[in-house]
């Protein structure tokens, strides 16, 4: 498809903040070792926006929304499972050892020991975070499996074949 990475590799997080950079690109689950290592669509897309600013003029924060289909094993049944995730999120970058002061309760505390962040490092987080803990169907699908399972026994029965030896042996008495 040959979608850009426009995203740059490291985050400037108090030079973009400064500066109310607007970012937006394009992924593919396969560029997140920690997502593919989980979701069987590696091929799909991910799609990134950020948009940076100062907070109080000294605190840099960032909107973000990331979106991407998901797919995971079913954690009753193991079979895929499709999850539509749309993950906005308001972080507030603070150094560790200061406190975050004059900011709504809207934004999440990012502590960081450096003035930049890998791009991949802070996708991934807010990915994670936004899966759900133990993803399920939304129907009960271990019903389904065993009604298919009863179906298929009543069509085939691995016993059948003993009544017929036993009928046999009954005969030579």
């Amino acid at each position: 498809m040959g979608l850009s990475k426009v995203l740059p590799e490291q985050l400037k997080l108090f030079n973009f903040a400064k500066k109310q950079v607007n970012l937006s690109g394009f992924y593919q689950i396969s560029d997140f070792p920690r997502i593919s290592g989980i979701a069987s669509n590696k091929k799909d897309n991910i799609t990134v926006d950020l948009s940076f600013y100062l907070k109080n003029n000294k605190t840099p924060c960032v909107d973000g929304i990331i979106e991407l289909d998901i797919v995971l094993p079913c954690q009753r049944c193991l079979d895929d499972l499709s999850i539509a995730l749309k993950v906005n999120f308001n972080l507030a970058f603070v150094r560790h050892g200061q406190q975050p002061e004059g900011l709504d309760s809207h934004y999440e505390i990012y502590v960081i020991e450096e003035e930049e962040l890998l791009t991949h490092d802070l996708i991934s987080d807010e990915i994670l975070l936004s899966i759900p803990m133990v993803p399920t169907h939304d129907y009960d699908c271990m019903e389904v499996i065993t009604k298919q399972e009863i179906v298929e026994e009543k069509a085939e029965n691995p016993f059948a074949i003993l009544k017929n030896i036993k009928k046999a042996d009954n005969g030579k008495e």
